[in-house]
């Protein structure tokens, strides 16, 4: 669930102080009500100079005034104080807020698989590499502009997903295999939707026991939660629920070419940043909590995934985009204009990576490609990365290189 962000009272006014020319003229007005209303009521046969007949005709009602005046003026500092104490505590639970939605994940090994190869291909695409073309289709005639995992390009359909897996595992196994026993570890299977999940569910499990990894069942990971399965994650305050690794691993692979399409495979394993401290292992980069603009304008969606990733508008240069409509490529880059981002600088933009033009729409592993890529590249240049990519709705996530982290720092 995503984090709500308290703002300033927008809806309430800050009090006015008393302007002084109305209440002079209110404090003259009441005078002279006071004095006419005194003169009017004074008993004829009482003499006028007495010291009460001045007490009643200039004293009183100048009391009268003052004493409006006053509780004018407390009242609007008491609400003063009511207002400024409300913004104090909405700062308070803003910075809270804040502080909590900023937790990261460590991303603690990755691999992918795509047209373009399984390594190095950030500063490929940085470079405007490209591997979308025409060519024909493998199973017709038909010529269709698309990618495909060629090296896996022969094998039969249920092969080809074992085939994925094993080389995401074997370039993982490292990692995968000092990772503490006692830590609980989870497994996320995404696949297209048309694709049989026992069979794939059993292939991934034949695979995960030949590497000797302790048991582990892989769940599935719906299309419609995609990467915001991470935000429910970070939504948990403390306990074994937080204190995991998980591993997340994307399949997109077409029986039959699909219009820019592509083929890829994405492996994250991500683990609790304290956690993987503690630990002793290495981070290479950190995900901060995902955002979804299902709600929210672009620039709203944008300007909060900066807040979560502590990171300035303007010290990002490098947007990782995948999966999105033209209107959400517009929107991404008229935001990041808005809030002076550094990816809306240059001619021609070269701070937007499109994976969608270098390689094709990799489907279901779209954004699990996009930071896959965007840590890549965290660590090659030491900056600050978004990532942005259409699930069931626009979502956005910050990639902070490992040594710029702040929460990594504490």
């Amino acid at each position: 669930m995503p984090v709500e962000l308290p703002y300033p009272q927008r809806e309430t006014a800050a009090p006015k102080a008393p302007r002084p020319i109305i209440w002079l003229m209110i404090f003259l007005i009441i005078l002279a009500i006071g004095m006419i209303t005194m003169l009017l009521t004074w008993p004829k046969d009482q003499p006028t100079y007495t010291p009460w007949f001045w007490v009643r005709l200039l004293l009183l009602p100048a009391l009268a005034g003052s004493l409006a005046f006053g509780f004018r003026q407390l009242y609007y500092e008491q609400e003063s104080k009511r207002y400024e104490a409300k913004n104090m505590q909405l700062a308070a639970d803003r910075a809270e807020a804040i502080q909590f939605a900023r937790e990261p994940l460590s991303i603690v090994s990755s691999a992918y698989l795509s047209a373009l190869g399984g390594s190095d291909v950030a500063i490929e695409i940085a470079k405007k590499a490209q591997a979308l073309q025409s060519q024909k289709s493998a199973v017709g005639s038909a010529v269709v502009r698309h990618t495909r995992l060629e090296r896996i390009g022969n094998l039969s359909e249920g092969d080809r997903y074992e085939a994925c897996f094993v080389e995401l595992l074997e370039r993982m196994d490292e990692t995968l295999s000092v990772l503490p026993e006692r830590v609980p570890l989870e497994v996320y299977l995404q696949i297209p939707h048309d694709a049989d999940w026992d069979d794939i569910q059993a292939q991934w499990s034949c695979c995960w026991s030949e590497f000797g990894y302790r048991p582990v069942e892989a769940a599935p990971l719906s299309n419609e939660e995609g990467v915001m399965a991470l935000d429910a994650w970070l939504d948990i305050e403390g306990g074994p629920a937080l204190e995991k690794f998980a591993l997340f691993v994307a399949v997109q692979l077409d029986s039959s070419p699909r219009p820019n399409g592509a083929e890829a495979a994405t492996a994250l394993l991500f683990g609790w940043a304290p956690l993987v401290m503690r630990k002793g292992l290495t981070s290479k980069a950190f995900l901060h909590r995902p955002v979804d603009a299902r709600d929210d304008t672009v620039r709203d969606a944008l300007e909060r995934a900066l807040i979560w990733g502590d990171a300035e508008a303007g010290q990002v240069h490098d947007l990782w985009q995948a999966g999105l409509e033209r209107a959400d490529k517009a929107a991404l880059l008229d935001a990041s204009s808005d809030l002076e981002s550094g990816v809306s600088e240059g001619e021609g933009f070269p701070g937007v990576h499109d994976i969608d033009v270098a390689i094709g729409d990799a489907g279901i592993d779209a954004a699990w490609l996009a930071i896959a890529l965007a840590a890549e590249h965290a660590v090659l240049t030491a900056k600050s990365q978004v990532m942005a990519s259409r699930e069931r709705s626009l979502r956005l996530a910050v990639i902070q290189p490992a040594g710029v982290s702040q929460e990594a720092k504490q």
